[in-house]
């Protein structure tokens, strides 16, 4: 009883502590979509991922009923990384639901045209970007005047925030933004933490948001790159685990004697200091089981790197050539670094024989004969200088123009039936990544519906006249992207290429970029009008060496570029449940798909082709 009241009190006082108004509350996930478009529309950076921005503590005074419900301030504010766009995962800061969709809306335009210009003056960069904001779009300052309204009287309500001359300041700027009034002000002795958040401008402390971001950025340089190469690597097999970080200085430590000279299944890789001997942490590693990987509060570049679960060479696929040399795009230096990938062709080191269900052959079966009908249609050529029939619509044009005056010679008022022939190449580009070992039902992987559809695919076309050629891809690290060639151009469908299909096995990483380059290059050397190359994946471009975020994203849309340019279209389709914002950014609103349930890709990969080779 005591515990249930206790509940009743804690959500009772807790709702009374709270400056939200629960009933107007608006989430992100509503309207999420919606954001995205009005973000790009608004002029913002096209390869920014919409993602929720962190719910942060408020350092400033706190009412009796905040602290008498023993709970802190919270608020989520909008920011810009450099990988990601930052806005609240809900906004109820108004007791009216249209104002706090509204909210979105113009966090979405200032986030778009927002410079972090002076790096140190969160009020000025604020202002300036609020003015630029409503000079671009004019339609927004009305918008802008009633959020700025309403937001000043309900910050003059708060019993907790004194009317200081700093608030004061904050309160003038929100209903006018002078950017010469900024000017005069003695900025040194102005404290954000002081204030208290302004939810219609951006956060004045992003670095919490995009520290990861923050790291990634200035790692990724040519020494980094070295010193990650080389360095050090336990290729054993090991189960990792995420644990809470242990301060030395804190707690009591309690231990056996007998334990004290012995390795223990806990070893606390500090990643916050340079080891001072990193081969005893690479001896620790080897001798350990288990890794437990502490998250702590500060991040820097670690010396040692794990491979958790990967296979010994003597279990790893074949390599068959020493590589191929290809470039990546650098989208921070505007540069196509040349020979900066290498791509491996492998064969898996067992090819077993395995026949596919019975359900599946019979499907194989009667799209194979769908498609064989496809190939036997006829269909009539207009304007043709003989033929079994004229052409109606060419003949009364010509004499139109005789009537008019306009005498002209042409003999082309025919039509004729004649067998339906094209010239086209595809080449099917399977993911192979470790992501397709998870499970789509209690039975199958998404690495069996990609050999399923393999299957399908292959003997659909079989039937057809067009050259089409099927690969898988992977990769670890840049200069290890693994190219495994199911069938080529010049081969024909056989035993062999379902083996091989069958004896596909989840990989590393998706280096997506490189795999493009390799597919494009073999496409480039058809003969055919059209050339196709349909990529089948499950998630974003990413790979272990800093090959994340918006570098793989960038590299990859880079590639798809190049492919264009020869004359070759680039077409996904992906079966990745999460929020897919990036594919139209890499491929266009027109060259993708997404395959809600993976169970349908098998029969969907070959109707999808059809599609769009008609």
């Amino acid at each position: 009883m005591e515990e249930y009241v206790g509940q009743i009190w804690h959500k009772y006082i807790t709702k009374a502590a709270s400056l939200e108004f629960a009933e107007a509350k608006v989430e992100l996930n509503d309207i999420r979509h919606t954001l995205a478009i009005q973000f790009r529309a608004f002029g913002g950076d096209l390869a920014l991922e919409l993602k929720d921005a962190l719910n942060k503590d408020w350092e400033g005074k706190r009412s009796f009923l905040s602290k008498l419900a023993s709970s802190q301030q919270k608020m989520e504010l909008a920011s810009v990384g450099i990988n990601n766009l930052y806005l609240p995962k809900h906004i109820a800061i108004f007791p009216d639901k249209e104002l706090n969709k509204k909210t979105y809306l113009w966090l979405s335009a200032l986030l778009a045209s927002y410079e972090n210009s002076t790096g140190t003056n969160w009020l000025e960069d604020n202002v300036k970007s609020v003015n630029k904001t409503l000079s671009l779009f004019p339609g927004l300052r009305r918008t802008y005047r009633v959020l700025s309204q309403e937001h000043v009287k309900l910050r003059s309500k708060i019993k907790t925030l004194k009317q200081t001359e700093d608030e004061l300041i904050i309160q003038r700027l929100l209903l006018s933004p002078d950017i010469s009034e900024v000017s005069d002000l003695n900025l040194d002795s102005f404290n954000p933490k002081d204030i208290f958040p302004v939810p219609l401008w951006c956060d004045p402390f992003p670095a919490e948001a995009t520290r990861i971001e923050k790291k990634l950025k200035d790692t990724q340089t040519e020494s980094d790159i070295a010193k990650h190469e080389k360095a050090k690597k336990v290729d054993l097999r090991k189960k990792g685990e995420h644990v809470d970080d242990i301060d030395e200085k804190d707690g009591l430590m309690a231990f056996r004697l007998d334990s004290v000279f012995s390795w223990t299944e806990y070893i606390p890789v500090d990643r916050t200091a340079d080891e001072e001997n990193e081969d005893q942490a690479a001896l620790a590693a080897e001798d350990i089981d288990q890794i437990s990987v502490v998250r702590g509060s500060e991040t820097t570049a670690g010396k040692l790197k794990f491979d958790l679960d990967l296979p010994g060479s003597d279990q790893d696929d074949i390599t068959i050539n020493e590589g191929i040399k290809l470039p990546e795009w650098d989208y921070r230096k505007s540069a196509l670094q040349k020979d900066f990938c290498r791509l491996h062709t492998m064969q898996p080191r067992k090819v077993e024989k395995h026949e596919f269900s019975p359900k599946l052959r019979e499907k194989a079966k009667r799209l194979k004969a769908q498609f064989e009908f496809l190939v036997m249609q006829k269909q009539w050529l207009k304007g043709q200088p003989d033929g079994s029939e004229i052409d109606l619509e060419r003949f009364i044009l010509r004499q139109a123009d005789e009537l008019n005056g306009q005498v002209k010679q042409d003999s082309n008022l025919y039509l004729e039936l004649r067998q339906n022939s094209r010239s086209l190449s595809c080449l099917l580009l399977a993911d192979l990544s470790l992501s397709t070992d998870s499970y789509v039902n209690n039975e199958s992987k998404i690495i069996d519906m990609i050999k399923d559809s393999l299957y399908l695919f292959s003997e659909s076309l079989s039937a057809t006249q067009d050259r089409f050629a099927i690969g898988g891809f992977s990769s670890k690290r840049r200069d290890m992207v693994r190219y495994y060639p199911i069938k080529s151009f010049d081969e024909k469908q056989s035993k062999t290429t379902l083996d091989k299909i069958s004896s596909l096995t989840p990989g590393y990483y998706t280096r997506m970029g490189a795999a493009i380059r390799h597919a494009a290059n073999q496409l480039e050397k058809e003969s055919t009008e059209t050339k196709l190359l349909l990529l089948l994946s499950d998630g974003k471009p990413n790979d272990i060496d800093l090959y994340e975020g918006r570098y793989g994203i960038e590299d990859t849309k880079h590639a798809v570029r190049e492919a264009f340019t020869k004359g070759i279209r680039v077409f996904c389709v992906t079966i990745d449940d999460e929020d897919n914002n990036y594919l139209p950014y890499i491929f266009g609103s027109a060259n993708y798909i997404k395959i809600k349930r993976a169970t349908e890709l098998p029969e969907k990969l070959p109707k999808l082709y059809s599609l769009l080779t008609k």
